[in-house]
């Protein structure tokens, strides 16, 4: 579960209770992430124990349930989030060119956009216009307003989830003040943002050139790094700060990166178009091939059904059974992880031979459908659509279930963790049904572009979060009720 720093976007914090899930079914938890992975609220995160999953033993299988309750929150250290700290911009226009109408007229123009600076108030595209104008007339004296007007309205552009748009904004901003802090940090906040983990470490790196002593931006700049899977750089370059600066955060960010991946340093890679795995390439070399071939063949799948690619490869991460617990922190029985926080996917192999490894068939298609709908959805599908699709994704279906679960469940009687992911599949299959799959992509962009649960779930169904499950379970109780 990752903890919001700044103000909390709304979001649906609906959790699966506690327990241990008595039917054989398999899931993940998937804390709600956000592909708004910024790094502040992650450092907070880090002093708390990561999100776990277990799992319940079933014939030749395991059945992933959470430990603990995992809100849909985003992570957001304020990059880029709110209007920056500027000095109220001061315009002198030289003596010169300072006489007679025009000039009076220009400074009461730079008094009313300063006055909005400082209200912050949102900007139109007649204040930048009007910024421009000034700037054309007097460079020197207009570059500080300016720069102080696009980064306002690429902060308001960026909050109306016009990524495009706010980028513009920045890059222009870049033009006319190259050796200000302020656009680059806010142009690593947009790409972080976005996900666009190249991007925000080309924007972190610049800034830091400016900016050395910026603990903030050295996080970030590793975070990007450890999402593009680079995690020895990202560790040096945390470590090489603290060489030099004191700070405790950045520190408890660097022991975290440390202790999550301290178990990969022994292991084989392999490095696929669409995977980086790494397993014990002595003890496991038949497993991990054998894994490649499924996980390929589960991507090329997941990749038709989502119309859609994660930017980055997937990590992998075949481990040792002590040496996942070691990792992960998760239980004995746990039989698999996903983690948002880095992007990888852990799983437990000890004691497989390759002729056992279909047994974890349905646990990777579990697991990467997880990683497919974070990147889709900017991290912001709710717990409920992640567990529904993932299940559904393993071919599990409600038909599967007896009546005597199905009643129970229809009747609010069944509220233990398998509750959940019965609800959970039987929310999905009834949007499956009133939209198809189609409806499932629709929804899952839609919360990626409008930065809203509930606003995507109403552009594409009609109806927001709440209504739509209140729906699904009178449904459930008219059919299979008591």
């Amino acid at each position: 579960m990752l903890a919001k720093a700044r103000a909390p976007r709304p979001r649906p914090d609906r959790s699966p209770p506690e327990g241990r899930h008595s039917a054989a079914w398999r899931s993940l938890v998937l804390p709600g992430l956000g592909f708004v992975l910024l790094i502040a609220a992650a450092v907070a995160h880090l002093r708390r124990p990561g999100v776990d999953t277990k799992a319940a033993p079933r014939s030749g299988a395991q059945t992933a349930v959470p430990t603990e309750a995992a809100p849909m929150t985003a992570l957001d250290p304020g990059l880029a989030a709110a209007l920056p700290d500027l000095p109220p911009p001061q315009f002198a226009p030289e003596a010169s060119s300072a006489s007679g109408p025009q000039a009076e007229a220009d400074r009461a123009t730079a008094e009313r956009l300063a006055a909005r600076l400082r209200a912050k108030a949102r900007l139109t595209a007649e204040d930048v216009r009007a910024a421009e104008d000034l700037y054309a007339r007097y460079p020197a004296a207009a570059r500080d307003l300016l720069e102080a007007v696009l980064v306002a309205s690429a902060v308001a552009e960026r909050s109306a989830r016009r990524f495009d748009a706010a980028a513009g904004l920045l890059e222009r901003a870049l033009t006319i003040a190259p050796q200000s802090p302020r656009p680059r940090r806010a142009l690593l906040g947009l790409r972080l943002d976005v996900g666009d983990w190249a991007g925000a470490e080309q924007a972190g790196r610049a800034l830091l050139a400016l900016s050395p002593d910026d603990a903030e931006a050295v996080r970030a700049v590793a975070y990007a790094l450890l999402r593009q899977d680079r995690v020895r750089e990202a560790t040096e370059l945390l470590a090489a700060f603290l060489n030099v600066h004191a700070d405790e955060e950045t520190r408890a960010f660097l022991a975290r990166i440390q202790s999550d991946h301290a178990p990969e340093k022994s292991l084989d890679e392999a490095r696929l178009a669409h995977f980086h795995v790494r397993y014990d390439g002595d003890a496991h070399e038949e497993v991990g091939r054998e894994i490649l071939r499924l996980l390929d063949r589960h991507y090329a799948t997941l990749a038709r059904r989502f119309d859609h690619q994660p930017a980055q490869p997937i990590p992998v991460i075949l481990l040792s059974r002590q040496e996942y617990h070691a990792a992960t922190g998760a239980e004995a029985w746990s039989g698999g992880q996903y983690d948002s926080f880095d992007g990888r996917v852990r799983i437990p192999i000890g004691g497989l031979s390759a002729a056992e490894t279909p047994e974890l068939d349905e646990t990777l298609a579990h697991e990467l459908t997880h990683a497919f709908v974070a990147d889709l959805s900017r991290g912001l599908a709710p717990n409920e659509l992640h567990e529904g699709l993932a299940q559904h994704v393993e071919g599990r279906r409600m038909s599967q279930l007896d009546q005597e679960r199905l009643r129970a469940l229809a009747d609010g009687r069944l509220r233990d963790v398998s509750g959940f992911y019965f609800g959970a599949l039987w929310l999905v299959e009834d949007l499956v049904a009133q939209r198809g799959q189609g409806g499932i992509n629709d929804l899952l962009r839609a919360m990626s572009a409008t930065g809203s649960v509930d606003e995507a779930f109403r552009h594409v169904y009609g109806r927001d979060f709440a209504a739509l499950q209140r729906q699904a379970q009178e449904r459930l109780r008219q059919r299979h009720g008591s």
